[in-house]
């Protein structure tokens, strides 16, 4: 490893600071007994490379042991998925079923071996499937699309949910999917013109903004909304340095506001299902249950989270909301 480390840094760095990197490893493989009882003694955040204040509020929601799995987890190379669809032709089905299914769902999901490319497997650009963890399946459950339904999905790009929910509905019915980033949605569109599904009508807008959304009444919504991604640091290990108490709260208020601006759109007796890769509280249950609270015209009908690695996938949060008959 420390060679390894050596010989690309001479790609970009002069002699000497490669030569000073080199003592410095040396150094530290010298002293790896020494360092590794240090690190034994080192608080819990230091041994698993996690911040405080994570450890501290994951310790209270899940315990101690949990906690560990967890950062054990979240420091392990992430496992490369495919969401398989049924409208794929016969030869890339087969090539499909050739990959080993994912034990969170083998049904519907595939793992690539290390280091395949995904461009390179058949029935990539015929749109055969879709990069995406199990975890996804849980808001898609909870919402139910079906054929012939109208469906928001208010926070879409880069669409793999979108898709998800459009071969749920057989592609019949019609999907509007909205984002306010131009550079998520250009790459939905690229997305969108590989996959078999001809529902699915892409806008720009704010959902946190009521002027900017379409007319309603839609049957479905789904409402997957920023947050602090705390739930898939295996896959973004950058994020946990960026999460604070000032954050959560920060997200959590901005999610209220796209409930807020999304719910009225419910015909009656509609589903919107509220969704994060988040595992804190407040961006989660608290956030769905103090809306619900303010809002007696819906019901909060069910929620799921998903733990990893109890569940062998991402962490995620799905909330049911029906809006009620006489509203």
């Amino acid at each position: 490893a420390v060679n390894e480390t050596i010989e690309a840094a001479k790609h970009t760095l002069e002699p000497a600071r490669c030569r000073f990197l080199n003592a410095v490893l040396r150094n530290a493989l010298r002293q790896k007994d020494s360092l590794e009882k240090k690190m034994l003694a080192a608080p819990l955040a230091a041994q698993w490379s996690h911040p405080a204040i994570l450890i501290q509020r994951w310790q209270q929601t899940f315990g101690p042991e949990k906690t560990q799995a967890l950062c054990n987890w979240n420091n392990q190379r992430p496992t490369v998925s495919l969401r398989v669809f049924a409208e794929a032709d016969a030869p890339s089905q087969a090539h499909m079923d050739a990959l080993p299914p994912h034990p969170a769902n083998p049904e519907h999901f595939r793992l690539v071996p290390p280091g395949v490319p995904v461009q390179s497997l058949p029935g990539f650009k015929e749109g055969a499937f879709y990069v995406q963890d199990p975890a996804t399946e849980l808001a898609v459950a909870l919402l139910d699309p079906r054929p012939g339904m109208q469906l928001l999905d208010a926070c879409a790009a880069p669409g793999g949910k979108t898709f998800a929910c459009a071969a749920r509905m057989q592609n019949k019915g019609n999907i509007i999917a909205i984002d306010r980033h131009l550079d998520r949605l250009e790459r939905m569109a690229e997305n969108i013109k590989r996959m078999p599904f001809s529902i699915i009508h892409m806008q720009r807008a704010d959902a946190t903004r009521s002027v900017e959304l379409p007319q309603g009444p839609f049957d479905r919504i789904l409402l997957d909304v920023p947050c602090s991604n705390s739930g898939v640091l295996q896959r973004r290990p950058d994020a946990r340095w960026r999460i604070t108490e000032e954050r959560i709260a920060t997200l959590a208020d901005l999610q209220h506001r796209f409930l807020d601006a999304t719910a009225p759109l419910l015909a009656r007796q509609g589903v919107l299902v509220y969704s994060t890769c988040s595992l804190e509280p407040e961006e989660n249950e608290k956030c769905v249950q103090a809306w619900i609270a303010h809002n007696p015209g819906y019901t909060l009908c069910d929620m799921r989270l998903s733990l990893p690695p109890e569940s062998g996938m991402d962490g995620a949060f799905a909330a049911r909301i029906e809006r009620n008959p006489n509203t």
